[in-house]
């Protein structure tokens, strides 16, 4: 499980470089950006790494939890965190969403190569 941790890792950081370069193309609030994809990095690494440790025998549930707080952490954002830091809504909680999203949309192809490969041992 620990390989597949890993190449995941590498991919979140992958998807959030490529979400501030785009995001770079659209608008010029680099702060608002760099914020929501780091938010969204960190926490995706967070989710993963509590998921995998708590529900390691259950893929399933590890999605589960892990799409649960990604979408109690979207709703915070936009009604706290926004507010709060004064940043611009717009390309803040588009990086955080598209970050979650597309990590989200890795994971379990992640997951499924890390279970073949343990099968195969």
């Amino acid at each position: 499980m620990r390989r597949p941790l890993g190449t995941l890792a590498a991919g979140v950081a992958a998807v959030g470089g490529v979400v501030f370069a785009a995001g770079l193309a659209m608008t010029d609030a680099r702060d608002a950006l760099a914020a929501g994809v780091v938010l969204g990095c960190a926490f995706q690494l967070l989710v993963l790494g509590i998921a995998a440790a708590a529900f390691a025998g259950n893929p399933l549930a590890a999605y589960g939890v892990g799409l649960l707080g990604r979408l109690l952490l979207v709703i915070v954002a936009a009604l706290v965190i926004v507010p709060a830091s004064g940043l611009r809504p717009g390309p803040f909680l588009y990086s955080l969403v598209t970050v979650l999203f597309a990590t989200t949309l890795l994971e379990p192809v992640v997951m499924a190569a890390g279970a073949r490969n343990a099968k195969g041992r």
